[in-house]
């Protein structure tokens, strides 16, 4: 049913898809956005933002900069009926239409402040990286790394025999040749084996035999 004139349109999820659409129907109906989160998050500016807080600061938007006209529920949906969406904090909000908009699900702080400590804390207290993976994402994120803290020790580990096995091995071998140079230490044809308790500071590299404090894998952080 519509009330005052307007159609009640939930959007669950503030992602890219989420927030889009709830900022392009903020002025044509009653629009609530249900996101855990505070904030929209640009992700594939999220290599950048972990080496440039200022950077980050343009690509972590809170929705009420852009929601000026919804209303925003910062929680879980728990349930849906044909009327209603439930939230983790006991609310039960009616809609006429409703949109899923949830994507994928990343264990993310809920404020945008917490998120810059987050990103910022994980690179700046580790002493040496671990890279797994050979793909763009863990080449660029090892060159970020490189360039903007040369003091940390940094090192990669591909199952592959070379880097960037989708485009020519010209370019492959290009990327490596820049990665060594700044120091970053490549391990080709190797496997690293991740134990699901990474409390033990000492946890190894089988073949590698150097531990370090901070792994990342394309999914995330893992902190030893």
């Amino acid at each position: 049913m519509e009330s005052g004139g307007e159609t009640r349109r939930i959007v669950v999820g503030g992602g890219i898809s989420g927030s889009l659409l709830s900022k392009s129907l903020q002025f044509n109906a009653a629009v609530t956005l249900i996101d855990p989160k505070e904030y929209l998050e640009i992700t594939w500016a999220n290599l950048s933002n972990m080496m440039e807080p200022s950077f980050a600061e343009r690509s972590v938007i809170n929705h009420r900069d852009y929601l000026t006209n919804g209303l925003i529920v910062t929680s879980v949906a728990t349930n849906i009926t044909d009327t209603e969406v439930l939230t983790a904090d006991g609310r039960r909000i009616c809609y006429d239409y409703l949109v899923i908009a949830t994507g994928h699900m990343d264990l993310v702080p809920m404020t945008k402040t917490e998120r810059f400590i987050n990103i910022k804390q994980k690179i700046q207290s580790a002493d040496s990286i671990l890279i797994v993976g050979g793909g763009p994402t863990v080449v660029e994120l090892a060159g970020e790394i490189a360039t903007d803290f040369p003091d940390k020790k940094v090192r990669l580990v591909h199952k592959g025999a070379r880097l960037l096995e989708f485009i020519g091995t010209k370019a492959s071998d290009k990327a490596l040749r820049w990665l060594k140079s700044r120091n970053v230490e490549v391990k080709l044809e190797q496997a690293v084996e991740l134990s699901h308790n990474m409390q033990n500071h000492n946890r190894r590299n089988h073949q590698s035999g150097l531990p370090f404090p901070l792994c990342r894998k394309a999914f995330g952080f893992i902190m030893a």
